[in-house]
C-alpha cells in the first residue's frame, strides 16, 4: 500500500503548541469527528458529547504515563554536557542527545550527573538512525534516572515545539487528570480530552474503567513518526515499553468474554491490547504483563481486542494515521481527514482536536 495515499497538506497555523487550558479553553471542550463504521457515516460534534456514544457496561482503557521532563547536566573531567533522553529501546538502552563544547562526544565516554553522582551515563555508539544527532547510551543505575529526571530535569526539545516556561509553571496541564506513572518522553495525548467531570459522567452511566501503562518513548517519535518508505508495510515502529496489572488485565478478560466493549483512550492504548493477544494462547485469559512491544499496525491488521478508539488527530504519513485507517477503515478514515481539513476549524497533534471510532 502506497504511503502517498496517506499524505495532505497540514498547516503549521493548526497545530498549537500549548494544551489546552493554557490557551483559556476547557479539556472537553474541544471539537471530535466520530467515524460510525457500522453505516459509513462521519459526524461532526464536541468532545464534552463523548459520553453519548459510551453504553453501560463498556470497559474504557486509559493510559495512566506522563510526559517527564527529560534533560540533565553532566560533567566528565572539567567539561560539562546537557543530555536529553528523547527515547527508550529495550535492554536499558536510552536514546540521547548530547550538547557538550567542551568534550568530544564518542563511544566509552562516561559522564556523571551533577545533580546525582550515583548516576553515570556510559555512551554505546551513535543511533543508527540519526548518525550525528543522536546515541545509544546507558544510565547506571537506571533505576535513578526517573527519580533523577522528576526532581532535576529540565524540558529541552531539539524536535518539537513545547513551551519550556510551562513546563515549569504548569507541569498538569501537559498531564491526563488520571495520569500516575512518570516515563514518557513524548504525549500521550488523548487522555488529555478528558476532564474529571467526564469521567464521572461515563461511570455514572455504568462504564467501567481500567488502567495501563504505555511509556511513549521512541526515537521515531521525534519526527511525528513519519514514514518515508514508498510502501508502508516496509516501515518499522519502535519498541515501546508497557505495563498491565492483574487488575486490568483481569478486567479486559471479563470484558471480551462477556461480550462488552473495549474501548481504547489513544493509539497506546490500542497497541498495548492488540500486543496482549500476541502473546497468549487462544481462548486464555489475558495475564498482567511488563514487556516492550513493536507491534505495528496498518490495513489488513485484525484487531481481537478493542471495539472503539478515541485518539488525536494526526500528522500526513504517519504511522498514527495509518493505525487510523486500520482500525476505522482505510476509505472512511481518510475520508474523515478530507472532510476535517474541507470544514476547517480543528486543530491537530498533542494539544489539537481528536477522532472517535465506533
Amino acid at each position: 500500500m502506497k504511503t502517498e495515499d496517506f499524505d495532505f497538506k497540514l498547516d503549521p497555523a493548526i497545530v498549537p503548541h500549548d494544551p489546552v487550558e493554557l490557551r483559556g479553553k476547557t479539556r472537553d471542550g474541544g471539537k471530535m469527528i466520530v467515524l460510525d463504521r457500522s453505516v459509513g457515516k462521519i459526524e461532526h460534534t464536541s468532545v464534552s458529547s463523548i459520553c453519548d456514544y459510551f453504553r453501560p457496561g463498556d470497559l474504557l482503557v486509559l493510559n495512566d504515563s506522563y510526559m517527564l521532563l527529560n534533560m540533565l547536566e553532566f560533567k566528565h573531567g572539567d567539561g560539562t554536557a546537557q543530555v536529553s533522553v528523547y527515547g527508550y529501546e529495550p535492554g536499558n538502552i536510552c536514546v540521547v542527545g548530547i550538547e557538550a563544547e567542551e568534550l568530544l562526544v564518542q563511544a566509552g565516554l562516561v559522564l556523571t550527573s551533577m545533580d546525582n553522582n550515583k548516576l553515570t551515563l556510559h555512551i554505546q555508539e551513535p543511533h543508527p538512525d540519526h548518525t550525528g544527532k543522536l546515541w545509544r547510551a546507558k544510565f547506571e543505575p537506571f533505576d535513578l534516572l526517573v527519580s533523577t529526571l522528576e526532581q532535576h530535569g529540565q524540558r529541552l526539545d531539539k524536535f518539537s515545539l513545547l513551551h519550556t516556561t510551562y513546563w515549569k509553571t504548569a507541569p498538569q496541564a501537559y498531564r491526563s487528570v488520571f495520569a500516575k506513572k512518570p516515563g514518557s518522553l513524548q504525549i500521550p495525548s488523548a487522555g488529555l480530552h478528558f476532564s474529571r467531570e467526564s469521567l464521572a459522567e461515563a461511570t455514572a452511566k455504568g462504564v467501567e474503567i481500567a488502567y495501563i501503562t504505555l511509556h511513549v518513548a521512541t526515537a521515531g517519535s521525534l519526527m511525528d513518526r513519519k514514514i518515508d518508505e514508498e510502501n508502508i508495510e516496509d516501515h518499522k515502529v519502535g519498541s515501546e515499553y508497557y505495563e498491565i496489572s492483574e487488575i486490568a488485565a483481569g478486567q479486559v478478560s471479563q470484558a471480551k468474554a462477556e461480550g462488552r466493549r473495549v474501548i481504547a483512550i489513544g493509539t497506546t492504548v490500542l497497541r498495548t491490547l492488540e500486543s496482549l493477544v500476541d502473546s497468549k494462547e487462544p481462548g486464555a485469559a489475558f495475564r498482567a504483563k511488563s514487556a516492550w512491544t513493536d507491534l505495528y499496525i496498518y490495513p489488513g491488521f485484525h484487531f481481537k481486542v478493542a471495539d472503539m478508539l478515541l485518539t488525536s488527530l494526526h500528522h500526513p504519513r504517519s504511522s498514527h494515521l495509518v493505525l487510523v485507517a486500520a482500525f476505522g477503515g482505510k476509505d472512511l478514515a481518510l475520508r474523515g481527514y478530507s472532510e476535517i481539513t474541507d470544514k476547517g476549524g480543528y486543530e491537530f497533534d498533542s494539544f489539537g482536536d481528536c477522532m472517535l471510532i465506533v
